[in-house]
């Protein structure tokens, strides 16, 4: 049986014992042992989708890549952490018995209770610098969640265009086919020479390669628009036309250039992490101060006198390591302000080098679609004079090469515009199709 003078070491271990009910329980959580792959594309509710358009893609792979739903874990724990920040530090409480070997002579106990006070003068910049890690966070997923949709959007217009390259490749395969065979027989007849029918065969085998290369070309952008989608490598599905995005005028690229700071996730986000060292910065100046303790203490001694008494206990920062350890925070944000400016620089450069390329294709698809029409034409003429006699199947074939030629220089062209415009638009700070604008907790305000 536990002595009377004994009760306040019993009171304190119970309490101590009620605290740890309180606490987070462990379980085991296994690994995936197999891929996790969809059957087909689904929307957010699940529903399969037989045709994707490029906001789907992008919202799909938003969905699907594990690296993003990993992230969004990094961003719930650093809202986590901001909790943790605000917290008081947990209180010490000491408790001892002395069990006297003289005969005459009680049990002697003692009980403190102690907190750290120095807290109070760097709580404000810490919990600053939990609240700007926390929008680092969000801010660095917002910019990884806008990678990902331009990069779903650049598969998606990798793998339309793919298909309907082979498409145009496998015309120019026909009409290569038909001007071989016609050829072959005429060369049965002695109505050509060996030569010109060599050049029909020849013309055959360079087209019958193309679309080969073509063909795996968009089997390789297949798996890789699947993947970005976390569905199955062979599942199949229809593609819409990606409508092409606007490109800005001189006077909006340099309003979009100007408002960067204010509309790049990542810019953002490093604005974000550089107000974090500014607040562990201004944590490590206070903390140069002497830490301070207080605690209030009950004790019993062997000879039955109890006594209740104050302690204060100073951590003396007399060896310079809390001036060292400034010095270091003091370093580590003058390196993250540099960083921004860095990056700053950089999308700024990237910007205009990009508009200036999109431009350029941008007039060169314009020539090209000017160009097309007429092109077009003359290949419905000369198709109809080959067939009623008038025309020569070389010179047929010619027209026929060349407008396919520049339909797969438009197919080109215009992919290159629809890409290089999505880039722009993330780089630009705006929101890129299917992905999320800037998070409403991607800010420093309280």
């Amino acid at each position: 049986m536990i002595p009377n003078s004994l009760r306040p070491v019993r009171v304190a271990i119970v309490g101590a014992l009620l605290l740890l009910a309180g606490c987070v329980t462990y379980q085991s959580h296994p690994l995936p042992t197999a891929p996790h792959w969809a059957a087909t594309p689904t929307d957010a509710h699940g529903k399969p989708l037989a045709t994707l358009d490029m906001r789907q893609a992008s919202a799909l792979a938003l969905r699907a890549d594990p690296d993003y739903q990993a992230s969004l874990i990094d961003a719930r724990i650093s809202t986590l952490q901001l909790h943790a920040a605000g917290l008081l530090p947990d209180p010490q409480l000491s408790a001892s018995v002395d069990h006297p070997t003289t005969p005459g002579y009680s049990h002697g106990w003692s009980l403190g209770l102690s907190e750290d006070v120095s807290w109070l003068l760097t709580r404000g910049a810490t919990v600053d610098a939990a609240r700007a890690r926390r929008a680092t966070t969000e801010l660095q997923l917002a910019w990884q969640g806008w990678s990902l949709a331009q990069a779903s959007a650049a598969g998606f217009v990798d793998l339309w265009t793919a298909q309907k390259r082979c498409a145009l490749l496998q015309r120019q395969l026909d009409a290569a086919t038909r001007f071989n065979a016609a050829y072959q027989r005429a060369l049965a007849r002695h109505d050509v020479t060996l030569d010109t029918a060599s050049a029909s065969l020849i013309d055959l085998t360079d087209t019958q390669s193309q679309l080969a290369a073509a063909e795996q070309a968009r089997e390789a952008a297949q798996a890789n628009l699947n993947h970005l989608l976390g569905v199955a490598p062979g599942a199949r599905y229809g593609l819409v036309a990606p409508m092409p995005l606007t490109l800005p005028s001189a006077s909006q690229l340099t309003a979009a250039l100007q408002a960067l700071p204010k509309t790049r996730p990542d810019l953002l986000a490093l604005a974000a992490a550089a107000h974090a060292t500014d607040a562990d910065f201004r944590a490590a100046v206070m903390a140069q101060f002497p830490g301070l303790s207080v605690g209030v203490n009950r004790a019993g001694d062997t000879s039955r006198v109890d006594t209740t008494g104050f302690s204060i206990n100073l951590n003396l920062p007399v060896f310079g390591r809390a001036q060292a350890n400034a010095r270091i925070a003091r370093a580590a944000r003058d390196r993250a302000v540099a960083e921004y400016q860095a990056r700053l620089d950089q999308a700024d450069v990237e910007a205009r080098t990009l508009y200036a390329q999109l431009r350029q294709v941008a007039h060169q698809r314009k020539v090209l679609q000017q160009n097309l029409p007429q092109l077009r034409m003359f290949a419905r003429r000369a198709d109809r004079a080959f067939h009623a006699g008038n025309y020569s199947g070389a010179a047929w074939l010619a027209v026929q090469q060349s407008v396919i030629t520049h339909e797969l220089q438009m197919l080109d062209l215009t992919a290159t515009l629809t890409k290089g415009e999505v880039a722009l638009a993330a780089l630009l700070g705006h929101v890129p199709p299917g992905a999320s604008p800037i998070p409403a907790h991607g800010t420093l305000s309280r």
